[in-house]
């Protein structure tokens, strides 16, 4: 070993004490959807927007955007599949 500090790995989503302490706006606790890509085989979470009226994400390797709205008459269903 040289000395230097130990290899870390940030993963967004996992919880760790100093994250919450650090940002204030972190996403604890904030509403997602499971979104499988099908560009590019990718599984991806995606958040609600601030205002609350859509969830928003892209694709975690091509970043296509993908939005689903909230509206009356939802659904309860929490994975999708982006085409």
């Amino acid at each position: 070993m040289d000395g230097s500090p130990p290899y870390r790995l940030e993963i967004e989503g996992l919880e760790d004490s100093t994250e919450h302490t650090l940002n204030p706006r972190s996403l604890r606790g904030r509403p997602w959807l499971g979104i499988h890509f099908e560009c590019c085989g990718a599984y991806s979470r995606i958040y609600r927007n601030a205002d609350g009226t859509a969830y928003e994400g892209r694709c975690p390797h091509c970043t296509a955007q993908v939005r689903l709205r909230v509206g009356p008459g939802g659904t309860d269903t929490r994975f999708f599949t982006a085409r």
